[in-house]
């Protein structure tokens, strides 16, 4: 895992226009001027931990499969709320998601030293609920109607793992 570089955007981008990712995923498409602005606005804020997953070819080569972050890490309350799992079509089903997913919780836990790390799903994305549940978040409710997603509004159940119940 790494930090994001300007050179992961257009991937970024690509997931982000993507139909069958924004079904689960809160975010909507955006230009590409867009995509530099949240670049410029993520670097500047320090108030968020983004990384971008790779998995090794067997020539050693990286290649870039997803990412996954950590936002608005409020280092008073120690607690931070974690985002944008995407991975790319052709590395799911690999344990790389798992994987990754480990290693940022780590991070969050361990180096940002946070006590809770909360994150909301769609209900329906029963695939990052299994995930969530094997990492040992538990449910924590349901905000009913809370966003408006592709032309509907939509629950969401809130999940959060505390660090204790690592």
């Amino acid at each position: 895992m790494r930090p994001v570089e300007p050179e992961d955007l257009p991937f970024l981008m690509e997931q982000r226009w993507d139909a069958d990712l924004t079904a689960h995923i809160i975010h909507s498409p955006i230009s590409s001027y867009n995509q530099q602005q949240w670049y410029e606005k993520i670097c500047r804020n320090g108030d968020l931990a983004l990384s971008v997953f790779y998995k090794e070819t067997p020539d050693k080569t990286p290649v870039l499969v997803g990412s996954s972050g950590l936002y608005d890490i409020n280092h008073h309350h120690q607690r931070a709320t974690w985002k944008t799992l995407r991975m790319d079509k052709a590395h799911q089903g690999m344990g790389l998601a798992y994987e990754a997913s480990c290693l940022l919780l780590d991070y969050g836990f361990n180096t940002l030293n946070l006590n809770k790390i909360s994150c909301d799903v769609f209900p329906d994305n029963q695939q990052v609920i299994r995930l969530l549940e094997r990492l040992g978040f538990q449910e924590e409710g349901r905000l009913r109607q809370h966003y408006f997603h592709q032309g509907v509004f939509k629950d969401v159940i809130v999940y959060g793992k505390i660090r204790d119940n690592r």
